[in-house]
């Protein structure tokens, strides 16, 4: 029987690929809607075409050989290049695709965006799949490989690697509990830095933002706790004493849903910009272009 790898189909890539990101044989299968036996199969051909076991079985799933880091590399950028070119001929239709769509956020991005863009897709494009991913240091090459579609966020280092498209201007304001004591249509600076203040510890919080601007001011914040991610921040603030300065965006969503309130921060502190980030490989493609069309209308109003 003839071995040599010229001779395997487009879909053997697509399952190394989707083997190597994913670690796992079933979620191979199940990011290529394919079942488990495929892509077990398609593991054993590629194993027999390279002479190498490409992945072995670890903890935390399987672990790729140094000929898989190898192939990988090589072969998911071919991928994505292929895939491009097939993808900018192509009509898309969003109401039969079922391809899979990944976009990074951050935790407090994934509260506020999920929602209203997976009620939209829900309705015009129901047999889609969509990952919703954390934001992570390496973007820039996820969305070069094609293993991301989308990055939102305040993400200025991708500012000049990648195309990318406003959604909208964003503040920070201080969120407590609609009962606060002290405290009527503003806070004053004095009450604001005697405060307990919680600080989510997430990198991309944005608080480092927040500190260096009332640093700059004299201004030091009173944090008796550090939380991992912000859903946690509505229960504790509640018919309490605390204090979290955090995007306007997500503190009325808050304010809305619980017994809290929003007010101006007493010392000005420069806005941000959220942006939609993609790679410009990726320009023509008309899944990718509905894809950005969407989410700018689902999310540029909000």
């Amino acid at each position: 029987m003839d071995h040599h790898p010229t001779r395997f189909d487009l879909n053997l890539i697509r399952a190394l690929v989707a083997i190597y990101e994913t670690r796992s044989v079933t979620q191979a299968a199940e990011r290529l809607g394919l079942t488990q036996p495929t892509i077990s199969h398609s593991l054993a051909r590629l194993r027999e075409v390279y002479g190498d076991r490409l992945f072995s079985r670890g903890s935390a799933g399987l672990v790729p050989t140094a000929v898989a880091e190898r192939l990988y590399e090589q072969l998911s950028v071919a991928l994505h290049a292929i895939e491009g070119t097939l993808d900018a001929t192509a009509a898309f239709d969003p109401f039969s695709s079922t391809r899979r769509f990944r976009i990074a956020l951050s935790d407090i991005g994934s509260l506020f965006f999920t929602p209203p863009l997976l009620r939209r897709f829900q309705t015009i494009a129901p047999r889609i799949q969509v990952e919703f991913v954390q934001l992570s240091g390496g973007l820039q090459d996820d969305l070069a490989r094609g293993t991301l579609d989308l990055a939102i966020g305040n993400l200025p280092s991708l500012h000049t690697h990648s195309r990318n498209q406003l959604l909208f201007h964003e503040r920070y304001v201080c969120l407590m509990a609609d009962n606060y004591p002290g405290v009527g249509e503003s806070i004053d600076l004095e009450t604001f830095s005697r405060a307990r203040h919680v600080m989510v510890s997430s990198p991309a919080s944005g608080h480092a933002l927040v500190d260096g601007a009332l640093a700059e001011r004299g201004v030091q914040r009173n944090v008796v706790a550090l939380v991992p991610q912000f859903s946690v921040l509505p229960s504790l603030l509640e018919d309490s004493d605390l204090v979290v300065v955090l995007p306007s965006r997500v503190a009325q969503l808050y304010a809305r849903e619980r017994r809290l309130r929003t007010v101006e921060l007493p010392v000005p502190i420069a806005g941000f910009e959220v942006r939609l980030h993609w790679h410009a490989r990726q320009d023509a493609a008309p899944a990718h272009r509905w894809l950005r069309e969407e989410v700018m209308r689902d999310l540029s109003g909000l």
